[in-house]
């Protein structure tokens, strides 16, 4: 297993509310763009579920899709991912059988952490030779 260990940034945020039915929770469906540069170049794309409360904290699971170059290799790879607000991180897996291209074939897991100074993305992953 390889560590990638990098920080990451939000481009994109699109929400959109599909359950308002109570004053709280709200219920969001939101189309998320990050970029990375530095051990894993590129972009990614996930669609994320969230439930927000009165007070601000929130759980979510999403979706990316990530069109990335890792080690010299160029191609994408599905992770899913969630968490607590309160925890400010989202763990998940990558999708067994998602790599394209030169990534085909990774495996692994990913983290997300957040807090007031920086966004981190931790990548553990195995490439075939």
């Amino acid at each position: 297993m390889k560590n990638i260990t990098m920080p990451f940034t939000v481009t994109g945020w699109d929400a959109n509310h599909y359950d308002e039915t109570t004053f709280s929770p709200t219920l969001s469906e939101v189309t998320v763009k990050k970029s990375f540069e530095g051990e894993m170049n590129g972009e990614s794309v996930g669609k994320l579920l969230m439930c927000t409360s009165r007070d601000d904290s929130a759980g979510y699971t999403i979706m990316d899709r990530f069109f990335v170059e890792i080690e010299g290799r160029k191609g994408s790879f599905v992770a899913i991912h969630g968490g607590m607000t309160d925890e400010m991180k989202a763990k998940g897996k990558i999708v067994p059988g998602s790599g394209t291209d030169r990534l085909e074939g990774i495996s692994g897991t990913i983290e997300f952490r957040s807090d007031e100074n920086a966004k981190t993305i931790i990548l553990d992953y195995s490439l075939p030779e």
